[in-house]
């Protein structure tokens, strides 16, 4: 014996006791039935969702992101599943959305409208931003971390090679930074890292690149700066940190960095070797009284010796 046919009205409790919002379109996309959870997520009745549009609910930007993929599913035919944001017509924050749609096709199999559903994605996003950040940014200040700072110098050194210009970097590392986290506890080491890192940033172009390489060390890759252009910064950037004490319960810590600064002396040298031109030039500051920044210049272990701390 066959079973009877579902009424229009069980057929709509089947899809209102569903908890993905569901909506289906005519030809002309407009909005010819949805369920409960559509219905909820738009903010408006079914009765007054039907007759409209994606243009009369959602924001220009959005509705013509829906009408150009509707218009291609209708001529198309088949399935589409595609990501994007969704406004509620009530406002409140936007949401990330996947979009599964498929047409629906009349008895002589010709296109008719479409059926779609929504599925929120909105936490799933904001995961996997959190996770990229976690792999990009080092979480203690901010910065890039090892790998992203390296591989932000790797693209550059490559695309100016092809140019046929130099890279400038400098190594920055915090001074005596064993002895104040012996002398106020890793609180305060941590807080020292932080407000270096924020001095550095505010004292570089937004083009160029800052990064935390490990520990109490820094990296800072210009952007399409000459060496004597990049000393001056070196030296903006040792003044800045010197100026501006550390404020820790109350207390001023006074920090200073060292600097080592090189440029690329060919466009054949590798990236690698800029940076241990650069480490050698810090050491070198290290070695001679801290607070200062030395150029690198030449081969490695040729280096070109200038306190710009007296300059």
């Amino acid at each position: 014996m066959l079973t009877p046919l579902l009424s229009p009205d069980m057929i709509q409790a089947v899809l209102d006791a569903l908890p993905t919002p569901v909506f289906f379109k005519d030809r002309q996309g407009v909005y010819r039935g949805c369920n409960r959870a559509f219905s909820e997520l738009m903010g408006k009745t079914c009765s007054e969702l039907v007759g409209l549009t994606v243009h009369d609910l959602s924001p220009p930007e959005l509705a013509t992101v829906y009408q150009e993929a509707d218009d291609a599913l209708m001529r198309e035919g088949g399935e589409q599943r595609y990501e994007a944001q969704l406004q509620p017509c009530r406002g409140g924050a936007r949401r990330d959305v996947i979009f599964h749609k498929a047409v629906l096709r009349d008895e002589r199999g010709e296109v008719s409208g479409l059926v779609g559903i929504i599925i929120d994605i909105t936490e799933r996003k904001a995961l996997e931003n959190r996770l990229a950040n976690l792999a990009r940014f080092d979480p203690l200040t901010g910065l890039l971390n090892r790998r992203a700072i390296l591989a932000h110098l790797e693209a550059l050194h490559h695309d100016r090679r092809k140019q046929r210009q130099p890279v400038c970097l400098m190594m920055c590392d915090v001074d005596h930074f064993k002895s104040i986290n012996d002398r106020y506890g890793h609180a305060v080491g941590d807080e020292v890292l932080r407000h270096v890192a924020l001095t550095l940033r505010a004292h570089l172009r937004d083009a160029d690149a800052l990064g935390r390489i490990g520990g109490e060390e820094f990296l800072v890759v210009l952007d399409s700066t000459d060496l004597d252009q990049a000393r001056q910064v070196a030296d903006r950037l040792r003044e800045a940190v010197a100026t501006a004490p550390v404020m820790c319960a109350n207390r001023a810590v006074s920090v200073t960095v060292s600097l080592g600064l090189a440029q690329s002396d060919s466009v054949d040298e590798d990236w690698a070797s800029v940076i241990a031109r650069a480490d050698e030039g810090l050491y070198a500051a290290k070695r001679t009284g801290r607070d200062r920044v030395i150029v690198a210049e030449g081969a490695p272990r040729l280096l070109v010796e200038k306190d710009w701390h007296r300059a």
